[in-house]
């Protein structure tokens, strides 16, 4: 569990602050975690483990230092447990660490809960007898479990706007069907839509939320106007919800692998970590779990290239990361991109089920703002491996007129065509050319067009335009 010190781990401690030295090998020993886990699953349980009897002795430690560790672990270990299905864990660790972290709050909340319990206990009684007798009418095989919110749960609730006196669905009921036949799920759902009017319905038998948790969730009005959370799965289901993974895979058949990342993605992210450990000291700790939450929590969005290829994303990626997960070479050179057939900046956000194809050219390099809307692991490593390793290359030579303009002269080459140039000046803007020194033979068309443009975003938006020109085969910057 403890990172091996350095031989020279002496020497350091003379010229490191030791509250630096405690952030950096926290960070190391984030990505070790990390890493093991990848490579083999079942290390994570030890560590949850040994979290989670660190926070039921937290008690003896001093108060500075069990809030320390309480919010780390909402931080880092939480939504771990989260990720690989560990209800049960999970909730402790919350409850357990909200305690430690914030006292007063986490003892107004279980006040009022309990409070609301009382009067809300024989409500649900009511209730469940109401869906027990539709569905025995049915000869749908089933019992019922009644679970509560817990103290987190209903504070993350307070956080998004809601008042504990606006909550009133405290209480989940889960329906489970003693068969595993996913049909009888959906028509014990048809009783109850039939029956109570239904608020909503989230299908996670057929999108299951995280890699194997799958059931139907939906919220219903009850009597009285009350709302009340329905969850309907099979036994097995059942199962995989309170042990997630532990419940899928047998652990003793060695190595698991828990995610679908090449070695070399493993190698190139490691690397990115010890660079991001050693160069930005307190920040290391933020930025690694930044990158870990996004990479490997956030995998919901399916994707598609102009080819129909399927990619998985997270949520919250752009262009420039889908450029990247396609190739290296691919991401260091695009320009912009279309998404469902309508041009994109590269900072756009993707969306589930997208078409995107990237537009490239081989004169441009990547700008250090990209590293503002770069998230996934590939398109942050190779442009950190980029800034840094090529920190003294700009971008190429750029021309400013005595108006601050850019001045730059393009290649066009293509298939000669009637309307072409009128095309071609379109997609440049006549009130940015010029000069323009034309050929044209034997059904080819080349051209050498100087512009002058505000900024070099507006040039790479002409570089798009002309790409998707019919009959375009390329665009280059042919500056002195």
């Amino acid at each position: 569990t403890k990172i091996d010190e350095k031989e020279d781990s002496i020497a350091e401690e003379i010229i490191i602050d030791p509250a630096k030295k405690k952030l950096r090998i926290k960070a190391q020993t984030y990505r070790k975690i990390f890493l093991s886990l990848v490579k083999d699953i079942r290390v994570i349980l030890i560590k949850l483990a040994d979290r989670l009897h660190n926070l039921r002795t937290l008690h003896y430690l001093k108060p500075e230092k069990q809030k320390e560790i309480a919010l780390e672990t909402l931080n880092f270990y939480v939504p771990l447990a989260h990720r690989l299905g560990l209800s049960k864990i999970k909730m402790e660790l919350e409850n357990r660490s909200f305690y430690y972290s914030d006292r007063n709050t986490y003892e107004a909340i279980r006040t009022s809960l309990n409070e609301k319990r009382r009067d809300f206990i024989d409500y649900i009684k009511v209730f469940s007898d109401l869906i027990q007798n539709g569905l025995n009418e049915k000869n749908i095989s089933h019992y019922l479990s009644i679970i509560h919110k817990h103290e987190y749960e209903i504070f993350r609730m307070i956080q998004e706007g809601k008042s504990i006196s606006e909550i009133d669905n405290f209480y989940s009921m889960v329906i489970i069907i003693r068969t595993e036949d996913v049909h009888e799920c959906y028509r014990a759902h048809g009783v109850l839509a039939n029956t109570f009017n239904a608020v909503s319905f989230v299908d996670y038998i057929a999108n299951p939320k995280l890699d194997w948790y799958k059931s139907l969730t939906t919220e219903l009005f009850g009597p009285d106007g009350k709302k009340v959370e329905i969850l309907i799965r099979t036994e097995e289901m059942e199962k995989i919800a309170e042990e997630g993974f532990a419940a899928k895979f047998s652990l003793r058949s060695g190595r698991i692998r828990a995610l679908e990342f090449s070695d070399i993605d493993l190698e190139h992210w490691g690397e990115w970590m010890q660079d991001i450990i050693e160069e930005e000291g307190e920040n290391a700790p933020h930025m690694i779990w930044d990158s870990i939450k996004v990479n490997l929590f956030d995998h919901e969005l399916i994707v598609f290239s102009k080819n129909g290829e399927q990619y998985k994303m997270p949520n919250g990626a752009t262009l420039l990361d889908f450029a990247f997960t396609i190739n290296e070479e691919t991401g260091m050179h695009c320009i912009s991109g279309k998404v469902n057939g309508s041009i994109k900046d590269l900072s756009y956000k993707i969306a589930h089920k997208d078409q995107i194809e990237i537009i490239t050219s081989p004169k441009i390099m990547p700008k250090p703002e990209w590293l503002e809307f770069a998230v996934t692991h590939r398109a942050v490593y190779f442009l950190h491996k980029y800034f840094k390793s090529y920190s003294d290359i700009k971008s190429p030579k750029i021309k400013l007129n005595g108006n601050n303009k850019i001045s730059s002269r393009l290649l066009i080459k293509g298939d000669d065509r009637e309307g072409m140039l009128q095309d071609i000046s379109s997609a440049i803007g006549m009130a940015n050319i010029r000069r323009v020194n034309l050929d044209s033979s034997a059904g080819l068309f080349a051209g050498a067009i100087t512009i002058e443009v505000d900024s070099e975003d507006d040039l790479n938006m002409i570089f798009t335009k002309l790409l998707i020109v019919k009959g375009i085969r390329g665009v280059e910057r042919i500056d002195d």
